[in-house]
């Protein structure tokens, strides 16, 4: 059986979306595993996003590429045009959202968890979501809102990535340590 984590955050808690995206991956045959909120500090989300010139340079990058195709001047916006300044901006924002309010992590387990929970969340960007995913479905914001906002997008869900390393192993293994140091990994 294979597992993964989810984190409903803040702005989705607020909107009451909780029940909705679990019941989905009820739906889907996966079974919750363990579950809990988190009112975290920004020490622990520091510690959960990483923190890596690849990463920092990967969502700079991502930024740099959703701006430009949008006819964003990132220079004006953001003040810098170097990816990697532009990712530590992004994982800064993404801290202070991330401990502004209650989240919901769970673990879910199932056959193809990992796959199956990305593909109902959809892509990252809510604005390049397919009809269908959660982030299609519920959320209207763009990466050029939330640079003009100075914040992340509103993506409602995080999923782990399978592809991802972290510390030498799957990112969704660093992530339910860090987020259920309490289970046995």
């Amino acid at each position: 059986m294979h597992r993964t984590l989810i984190i409903i955050k803040p702005h989705a808690v607020q909107r009451g979306l909780t029940g909705v995206f679990l019941e989905r991956f009820e739906r889907m045959g996966l079974r919750i595993a363990a579950i809990k909120v988190i009112r975290g500090s920004s020490e622990l989300w520091s510690r959960f996003y990483p923190s890596d010139e690849h990463w920092y340079h990967n969502a700079g990058s991502k930024t740099l590429e959703s701006c430009q195709t949008y006819g964003i001047d990132v220079q004006e916006s953001l003040g810098t045009t170097d990816p990697v300044a532009i990712g530590k901006m992004i994982k800064q924002w993404l801290i202070d959202h991330m401990s502004s309010g209650d989240s919901i992590a769970a673990i879910l387990k199932g056959n193809e968890a990992v796959f199956k929970v990305r593909a109902a969340c959809g892509r990252t960007l809510p604005n390049t979501a397919a009809p269908g995913t959660i982030r299609f479905d519920f959320s209207s914001d763009s990466p050029g809102l939330a640079n003009a906002e100075k914040r992340p997008v509103f993506n409602l869900i995080h999923a782990s990535d399978p592809e991802e390393l972290r510390d030498g192993k799957q990112a969704v293994e660093y992530e339910i340590g860090a987020i259920f140091p309490e289970l046995e990994i």
